[in-house]
């Protein structure tokens, strides 16, 4: 059910993206007085219709995304020579130019609104974040093969300072081909060298190279009848040492417990109400879970809302704008440099219910999630690829350096070739994206 709620929210929140991307198309063409045929909420069968002047605004049978059609902005459609002055190709360069800008700067200003937004109303940031301390380490992952341990405190990444677990995250999420990390521990500075052995294909069974964030290990309740509840552990203890080993989080007690031998006794170390208590208990195998438990919940964490003044909050959504717009540029440029996998690019199918688990997550992270694909949207649709709104400014310079465009028969030509290249493309990251589902949707477990 989680994942079904999700798939339709991530429909919703992708089509809202679009549709403002047409908006601003539609604006701007009604501004430069260019006849609009026709302005869609949605796709598909319309299911309202009406038309108002020279314009048909519908409803359809698809509420997600929307379109705009304008009179002669097809080169299929239109005849050498002829067309009305209110015809998009009747209309000055600088005019033009300005329609098929208006897209891709709807989403950028748009996003730039949402980022202000989130700082205005608050970030709900986990204060365990807020710094670089790992919590465990997967068994048998990259991180663990590169020397990297449980209770470190990551330095930097491929040469760049982290200051907490969002910035840890972001460079994993790029999936390089390998990272250097820096890291301190117990006072001394080293460094790890991962190869990134991920699936070329699949989403990684540890997306961050196998590191675990520093989760208290703080217990919520407690199940009954369980192995816990018989040793005597209660809510609001916090798990500090297993077997004379240090606990950093939540992931590394869990790891201690699902390695721990049968039937073997654990002595616990917890802190509650401010005194050292220790407790004797042996982890019981969960035929369902197929892996050993203790019968204890954790608690969410400490969390704190930030909220910024509108000064400091226009600074950092101008910042975050910036940042996103680079990152767009670095994975390109890691592409080409094949420092990231082709494979790893993603389409609708994979960013849909990735929308959707975000707006489940909170209003912040569903906007920040959006401002992030609403940039991507823009600047991408600002690259000179023929079809996109970049190759038609691209059309458009060579019309101005000609003084005349290029003919409609070379157009059609050129968008044809266009058209089956991002049509390759499509089936390329959407091939991508069903051979991840199996991974996309053991998140919603």
């Amino acid at each position: 059910m989680t994942s079904i709620i999700s798939i339709v929210l991530g429909l919703l929140v992708l089509g809202v993206l679009v549709f403002i991307h047409e908006l601003g198309h539609f604006l701007a063409a009604k501004s430069c007085k260019i006849k609009v045929l026709a302005f869609s909420l949605g796709f598909g069968t319309p299911i309202f219709k009406k038309k108002v002047g020279d314009t048909e605004y519908m409803i359809s049978s698809i509420p997600f995304g929307g379109y705009v059609k304008m009179a002669g902005e097809n080169p299929e459609e239109r005849t050498e020579g002829q067309g009305s002055p209110d015809d998009f190709p009747s209309k000055p360069i600088w005019q033009r130019a300005f329609v098929a800008i208006a897209g891709p700067a709807a989403n950028i200003i748009s996003a730039m609104v949402m980022l202000l937004g989130m700082y205005l109303w608050g970030v709900d940031k986990p204060v365990y974040l807020e710094n670089t301390l790992v919590g465990a380490v997967a068994d048998s992952s990259m991180a663990e093969q590169a020397g990297i341990m449980a209770g470190d405190s990551i330095i930097s990444i491929n040469g760049k300072t982290v200051t907490s677990w969002d910035d840890i995250q972001k460079a994993f999420a790029q999936q390089e081909v390998s990272y250097t990390v820096t890291y301190s521990r117990n006072g001394t500075t080293g460094n790890a060298s991962i190869v990134n052995t991920n699936s070329k294909v699949g989403l990684p069974e540890n997306p961050f190279m196998g590191l675990f964030p520093p989760l208290p290990a703080v217990i919520a309740s407690v199940i009954k009848p369980s192995a816990a509840s018989e040793a005597g552990f209660l809510a609001g203890d916090t798990v500090r040492m297993i077997d004379s080993q240090n606990v950093y989080s939540w992931f590394h007690l869990t790891s201690i417990v699902e390695e721990a031998k049968d039937e073997t006794a654990l002595n616990v170390v917890v802190s509650r109400n401010g005194k050292e208590v220790s407790l004797s208990v042996t982890p019981r195998y969960s035929e369902t879970e197929k892996r050993n438990l203790l019968g204890i919940q954790v608690a969410k964490g400490d969390t704190r809302i930030v909220r910024y003044p509108l000064g400091e909050a226009i600074d950092r959504a101008l910042d975050k704008t910036w940042e996103y717009t680079i990152m767009i540029f670095e994975v390109i440029g890691k592409l080409a440099s094949r420092r990231v996998s082709a494979s790893q690019l993603s389409g609708p199918i994979g960013i849909i219910p990735a929308s959707g688990l975000m707006a489940m997550q909170g209003l912040s992270q569903l906007l920040d999630f959006m401002a992030l694909i609403g940039i991507n949207l823009g600047v991408l649709n600002l690259m000179p690829l023929v079809i996109t709104d970049g190759g038609l400014l691209l059309f458009l310079i060579i019309e101005a350096i000609r003084r005349k465009p290029l003919s409609i028969k070379v157009q059609s030509i050129i968008n044809r070739i266009a058209i089956a290249f991002f049509l390759l493309l499509f089936l390329y990251v959407t091939f991508n994206d069903v051979m991840r589902l199996p991974d996309i949707f053991r998140l919603f477990k």
